[in-house]
């Protein structure tokens, strides 16, 4: 980025933010028509006694899962921000999470971290976003259900994968063309899809037809098909992540596997 840039009232939310210096915040922010933009946030940190009140009043507004309207500015790929605040419309109040739904949350965030351009037109992704947290809100009050939050985690993983350019091949059959049989177990080739070939020499991953056609329906109420189809969006996922783990998944892990 070369010429300044001026993003004024626009809808987001934070995604991730770190101290940055004394008094200052570096934050991740998602924009709606922009993806991901990171932003210096001056001053915001209380450094006195006089100002500390009103400091941790403000820093309120950087924490994750709040719906904001932000005012960025700046001729590099770090903005400043000059305005946030909360969206003050009692029809869109912030996502209230706990236990695994709130674990959950933070490993889309993270995802999308790590996956999300920066300053492109994100508006599919954001309305994905928005619905699986409004999604796992009501799945905080049934942490012990796991079924409730691991529906809409894989709905928003393969929404993600399909806005980012990298859609599954859940409908025919690689070699063939034919449609996918309930009836009929294959191997997923990531750089193709289905085969009924097995080819060792090639990364691939068993998964039942019945799993393909309901994930492709988005029809995972069926025990089997929410198992295969979390290895099968897991393992596409991790083709566009590289070698870095997600720290989200790790901590998920120790504390509820």
């Amino acid at each position: 980025m070369n010429s300044r840039v001026n993003l004024d009232n626009q809808l987001a939310v934070i995604l991730h933010q770190f101290n940055y210096r004394n008094s200052s915040l570096i934050v991740h922010f998602f924009i709606k028509n922009h993806g991901k933009i990171s932003a210096v946030a001056k001053g915001v940190k209380g450094q006195t006694k006089a100002n500390s009140a009103a400091k941790k009043n403000q820093m309120v507004l950087f924490q994750p899962f709040q719906k904001l309207i932000v005012s960025l500015t700046g001729k590099t790929d770090l903005l400043t921000l000059k305005n946030i605040e909360l969206i003050s419309d009692v029809t869109n109040q912030n996502w209230k999470l706990k236990g695994r739904a709130l674990y959950c949350a933070y490993y889309i965030n993270e995802l999308l971290i790590r996956l999300l351009p920066s300053h492109t037109d994100c508006d599919e992704i954001f309305t994905n976003y928005y619905l699986v947290m409004d999604s796992l809100v009501q799945c905080s009050d049934n942490d012990d259900s796991s079924e409730l939050y691991e529906i809409p985690l894989r709905i928003f993983e393969l929404n993600l994968l399909e806005q980012l350019g990298y859609a599954l091949n859940l409908v025919n059959e690689v070699s063939s063309g034919e449609l996918i049989s309930p009836g009929t177990n294959y191997f997923y080739i990531m750089e193709s899809g289905p085969s009924l070939i097995n080819m060792p020499d090639v990364k691939q991953l068993a998964i039942s037809g019945q799993t393909l056609i309901n994930l492709e329906k988005k029809q995972l109420h069926d025990y089997k098909t929410l198992q295969e189809s979390k290895q099968l969006l897991k393992w596409a996922i991790n083709e566009h992540l590289g070698d870095k783990p997600l720290k989200s998944r790790e901590l998920f892990k120790q504390l509820y596997c």
